[in-house]
C-alpha cells in the first residue's frame, strides 16, 4: 500500500518535503467564488465544507493508484477549519464514508483555524428538491421527471465541473434543452473545484493524475447539500443513478474491493446523509429514485419527444479522452449505456470503438481491455439469467447489505440480464459468447455451476 500526505494551509505555511501543499485560491480551487454567484456571502461553515470537500477531491486526483495489491492508497490529510467543533465529532464517520466511496484508507486531521464561527441562523424551509445534474442519462431523466412533477420553481439543479470540456458541454446542452422544454429559467448552480498550478504552487499534470475520481460524488453532494440549505430544500437531496451502477456489483472476483467503484452505492448515500445532516445541523435525506431500475428502464421513462436529447448526454469514464465521439465504446459504462439505449430502439453512432461489431471477440489479444470487459459483461449477465438466488449470493456476496433490498436488487439485475442478452444476440461477435439457446432461470437450490 502506497502512503501519501497532504496539508491544506496558507502560502506561508511550512510543509515537509514530499507532502502535497494545497493552498486555497492557488493550487486548490474550492469553488467558493462559484457558490457565491448564486448564494452570496458564504458563511465560515460553508467555506469550511467546500474547502474540506475540494481538498479530498484534490487528493484523490493527485495521488495515483498503484496496480494490483497497491490499488488501495493510504491518504493522510490535514485541514484547518474555523468550525472545528462541527467536524471533529464526525471525523470517524467521514473517514468511513470516504473508505466506502473510494476504498482507500483516509486519515483526516482537523485543525482549528482563525475566524468567526458560523452564527446560528434560521434557514428557509420549503418543499423543494435539489438534484445532482451530472450530464449523464440518469440525472437528465431524473431532472425531467422532477421538473414535470414538482414544477420548475421547486427544483434546483447542481452541477460540479472540472476542466473536462466534454462534461461541461453535456451539462450545459442538457440544461438548455430542459430550459426550452419547460419554457423557464432553471435554478442551476455550477461549481468548479479541483487542483491546478497557480501562484507558484504545483499540482500533478493530467498525465500524472489518478483517473478514477471516486470522491467526486462527495464533492458533488457537498455543493448540493449547501445549496439545499440555502434554498430551503432541507428534506431531499436527490442523486439519480440506475441500480446497475449504484449497487455496482463487481463483474468478476478480480474487480472486488478497491477495483470496484461505489460512487452512488446505497451504503455511501446513507453515510453521506448522516455526515451532511450532522455538519449542517439539519435533516438531509439523500434519495435515489432509480435504485431498483435498470438503465434501460430509466431510458424508457422518457417520452419519445425527449429521447433525441440523449445524444447530448455522456456516460463514458473516458469521455474527455475521445472528444470526437465522447464515448470510448469499451468501458463498462459504455456497454451498459449501449444496451440501455438499444433495448429502447435508440442507436447512436457515438462510440470510438464499435466493440459489438467485432466479429470474433475471443480472437482479440489477452491484453485487450475491451475484450476483457465484454467477456465479463456477458458472463455477469448470464449468471443472473441462469443461477438461483442462493447461488448468486455465493457469486456476489456484495448483494448482502443492509442498505438495500436484496430481492429487489436481484430482480433488477435479472431484468438487466434479459436486456443485455437481447441486445447482444443482435451482433454476431457478442452472440458467439452466449449459449446457443435461450437459458431458463435455475430452480431454487440448484448447486452453483450445475448444468441444466
Amino acid at each position: 500500500m502506497t502512503s501519501f500526505r497532504a496539508v491544506v494551509g496558507p502560502a506561508a505555511a511550512k510543509v515537509d518535503s514530499g507532502v502535497l501543499h494545497l493552498v486555497p485560491g492557488q493550487n486548490l480551487r474550492t469553488g467558493v467564488e462559484d457558490f457565491e454567484k448564486s448564494h452570496p456571502n458564504c458563511t465560515s461553515l460553508e467555506r469550511d465544507v467546500l474547502t474540506v470537500a475540494s481538498a479530498v477531491y484534490a487528493c484523490d486526483l493527485a495521488f495515483k493508484r498503484g496496480e494490483r495489491e497497491d490499488v488501495t492508497r493510504d491518504i493522510n490529510l490535514t485541514i484547518p477549519v474555523v468550525n472545528r467543533q462541527a467536524f471533529a465529532p464526525l471525523k470517524d464517520t467521514m473517514e468511513f464514508l470516504l473508505w466506502t466511496l473510494s476504498h482507500d484508507n483516509w486519515t483526516i486531521t482537523f485543525l482549528r483555524d482563525r475566524g468567526q464561527l458560523e452564527a446560528r441562523e434560521e434557514w428557509p424551509s420549503c418543499a423543494g428538491v435539489t438534484v445532482l445534474f451530472s450530464g449523464g442519462v440518469d440525472s437528465f431523466v431524473g431532472s425531467v421527471e422532477l421538473l414535470k412533477d414538482r414544477g420548475v420553481d421547486a427544483v434546483q439543479l447542481v452541477s460540479h465541473i472540472t476542466g473536462n470540456p466534454v462534461t461541461q458541454r453535456s451539462q450545459n446542452e442538457l440544461a438548455e434543452y430542459l430550459a426550452g422544454k419547460f419554457a423557464s429559467s432553471l435554478k442551476r448552480l455550477i461549481v468548479r473545484t479541483g487542483g491546478r498550478n497557480k501562484g507558484g504552487f504545483q499540482f500533478p499534470s493530467d498525465a500524472d493524475r489518478e483517473e478514477t475520481q471516486r470522491t467526486r460524488t462527495f464533492m458533488f453532494l457537498a455543493v448540493a447539500a449547501l445549496a439545499a440549505r440555502r434554498t430551503g430544500h432541507k428534506e431531499i437531496v436527490v442523486i439519480a443513478e440506475n441500480g446497475q451502477m449504484a449497487i455496482h456489483l463487481p463483474l468478476s472476483p478480480a474487480r472486488i474491493g478497491a477495483f470496484s467503484t461505489h460512487t452512488a452505492h446505497p451504503e455511501f448515500v446513507a453515510l453521506a446523509a448522516e455526515f451532511f445532516s450532522g455538519i449542517l445541523d439539519g435533516e438531509y435525506k439523500i434519495t435515489n429514485p432509480f435504485l431498483y431500475a435498470t438503465k434501460g428502464e430509466v431510458v424508457a421513462k422518457l417520452n419519445p419527444a425527449d429521447r433525441d436529447a440523449l445524444s447530448k448526454s455522456v456516460s463514458c469514464w473516458r469521455g474527455a479522452r475521445v472528444p470526437s465521439f465522447n464515448h470510448c465504446g469499451e468501458c463498462i459504462p459504455c456497454l451498459v449505456r449501449r444496451v440501455a439505449l438499444e433495448i429502447n430502439g435508440i442507436s447512436l453512432a457515438e462510440y470510438k470503438r464499435d466493440l459489438f461489431g467485432v466479429s470474433n471477440v475471443l480472437a482479440l489479444g489477452e491484453e485487450d481491455e475491451g475484450k476483457r470487459n465484454l467477456v465479463e459483461f456477458v458472463e455477469f449477465a448470464h449468471a443472473f439469467r441462469t443461477q438461483s438466488d442462493g447461488a448468486l449470493l455465493d457469486l456476489f456476496p456484495d448483494l448482502i447489505n443492509a442498505e438495500f433490498n436484496r430481492k429487489d436488487a436481484i430482480s433488477m439485475y435479472r431484468r438487466f440480464a434479459v436486456e443485455a442478452e437481447t441486445v447482444l444476440r443482435r451482433y454476431a461477435g457478442p452472440a458467439a459468447l452466449l449459449p446457443p439457446t435461450e437459458p431458463t432461470p435455475a430452480k431454487a437450490g440448484r448447486k452453483r455451476g450445475a448444468s441444466k
